[in-house]
């Protein structure tokens, strides 16, 4: 909650604080509620635990607006932008996008943000249907995470993607079916990495708009990973590539 605060972009519309935390945790929260105009009441941690009906609320409980979103036309004005920088002298990562389709689990879905923010995505696309909202849920498990990203929420992921590659970028699926390993494919341009569904993975008709597909190579009995794993390992590959570049011998 206090990253949420700090950042400043999820709208509070009220918050209950227990009054047994940290004199500096206090203090602060007390100047960023204040300069938000954010109504704040201090309770002690049983009150907390009565109004939200739960021990998990870490010493604060707030009512929130919704998370500002951004739509399909400012994800392809970012997009732009990014591949124009890539082409200047100044090296630049190649930009980096994460498409969520419909991934529903909470937890999942914040595990994924927090992934992209810690390999530096450029944003994250989602659907208006079948997908986790963006939650109290999904921030804890994004440890704030959300706070940070660009999270484009968009009618049709299929449309969206289609605009993508018409922007120069790959389309990748992570898919255990593939041949091609996430340590053979080429992440050295622009790269949009799609991530599936938990029970039934990247839909067809965007598998379709794909250029390749990338598995994760298994060596133990289970041969699949959760959705926020799988995505941590190929984003992790992705940036590895292009901040540590393979050279040829000479």
């Amino acid at each position: 909650m206090l990253e949420t605060l700090r950042a400043g972009r999820w709208p509070v519309t009220e918050l209950h604080v227990d009054a047994g935390l940290m004199p500096t945790d206090i203090t602060e929260v007390q100047q960023l509620a204040t300069s938000r105009d954010i109504p704040l009441e201090f309770n002690d941690a049983e009150r907390l635990t009565e109004l939200c009906q739960t021990y998990e609320h870490q010493g604060f409980l707030a009512r929130m607006g919704e998370f500002p979103c951004e739509d399909l036309e400012s994800l392809l004005l970012m997009a732009s932008t990014l591949t124009n920088k890539s082409t200047q002298e100044t090296p630049v990562l190649p930009a980096s996008f994460v498409v969520c389709d419909r991934i529903q689990d909470a937890y999942n879905f914040g595990a994924i943000l927090r992934s992209c923010d810690a390999m530096k995505l450029d944003g994250i696309v989602i659907g208006d249907r079948y997908q986790s909202a963006i939650t109290p849920h999904v921030a804890r498990s994004s440890a704030g995470a959300v706070n940070h990203q660009r999270i484009f929420r968009v009618p049709q992921l299929t449309v969206a993607v289609e605009m993508l590659k018409q922007s120069k970028y790959q389309i990748i699926a992570a898919s255990e079916k593939s041949a091609t390993t996430v340590w053979n494919c080429d992440f050295s341009q622009p790269t949009v990495m799609l991530i599936g569904s938990e029970s039934t993975g990247v839909a067809p008709e965007l598998l379709a708009l794909c250029d390749t597909h990338v598995s994760i190579p298994m060596l133990g009995g289970v041969n699949s990973l959760n959705a926020a794993v799988a995505a941590g390992i190929v984003l992790y590959e992705c940036r590895r590539q292009q901040l540590f570049p393979r050279v040829e011998p000479a």
